[in-house]
């Protein structure tokens, strides 16, 4: 995760305020569930819907987390940047642009079925309304940004089968646990930034990162025999098992050497 460059093209600063990147993830996420999921004829039409909702509220929710974060990103040198806290958009251009979004978003998904979209706008509500807030208050907002974080998985499979499985709370849990490990070592990298912002992250109340990283272990731990659970209830084949526990054991492996010796060289940056 860069630091953020100033953009003072408006059409490009208004997708930037979509996180194209995690947008991207997001649709990948919940395509992985729909396509688990699914039984019969694959319906291509019905997964575009689902994965372009799924993308719209995913990027309305980044615009709005923007829009209210819009001073608190002007204080740290890494998003001091973005369209908002550099003046290219104004504020109130993006919270009507986040709210068209979020309601473009929602009647996709719910054209789909109920279950979906409730999970669309939980999904939406638990980043903006508990993780936004959270981040200034308790170090455990990490955690609770994890859940709508993994979420896309369960709306693919809803949208495939109108229910939930158990494969879909696997891919819940796999994907919960792996932000963890994502975004645990750069909260650590950016401590300083949050520490301006008065955000607190666990890297931010903790001098040697001890605790930051022994989770950030234990996060890298978890997902291997959780993941493998896929292989065990025939939703995957035999090349998804070995490269399950292949990719498992290099996921633990880089978590240890991090914990070991923190540095960007260890993050691979």
């Amino acid at each position: 995760m860069s630091r953020d460059k100033p953009n003072t093209n408006i059409l490009s600063a208004y997708v930037d305020l979509l996180r194209m990147r995690i947008l991207i993830m997001v649709m990948v996420t919940a395509a992985i569930g729909y396509v688990l999921a699914y039984r019969g004829d694959f319906d291509f039409r019905r997964m575009a819907v689902t994965l372009v909702g799924t993308g719209l509220l995913s990027g309305a929710s980044c615009a709005l987390n923007c829009y209210i974060e819009r001073d608190l990103d002007a204080l740290m040198p890494r998003t001091c940047n973005r369209p908002l806290p550099s003046g290219i958009i104004k504020p109130l251009a993006a919270l009507v642009y986040g709210i068209v979004l979020l309601i473009t978003g929602s009647i996709l998904l719910f054209s789909i079925n109920q279950l979906t979209g409730w999970l669309g706008l939980t999904a939406a509500f638990v980043y903006l309304a508990i993780y936004t807030p959270a981040k200034r208050y308790t170090w455990m907002n990490t955690s609770i940004g994890a859940l709508p974080g993994a979420i896309p998985p369960l709306i693919g499979w809803a949208a495939a089968r109108g229910e939930l499985g158990l494969g879909a709370w696997i891919l819940f849990a796999m994907l919960f646990l792996w932000q963890h490990v994502h975004f645990l070592p750069i909260a650590w990298l950016y401590r300083s930034d949050y520490a301006k912002a008065g955000f607190r992250m666990l890297p931010v109340l903790e001098a040697n990162g001890e605790k930051t990283f022994l989770l950030t272990v234990l996060s890298a731990l978890a997902p291997l025999p959780i993941s493998l659970m896929l292989y065990g209830l025939n939703l995957t084949g035999t090349a998804y098992g070995v490269g399950a526990a292949m990719l498992g054991i290099l996921f633990i492996a880089a978590g240890i050497r991090l914990s070991r010796k923190p540095s960007r060289g260890a993050l691979g940056w």
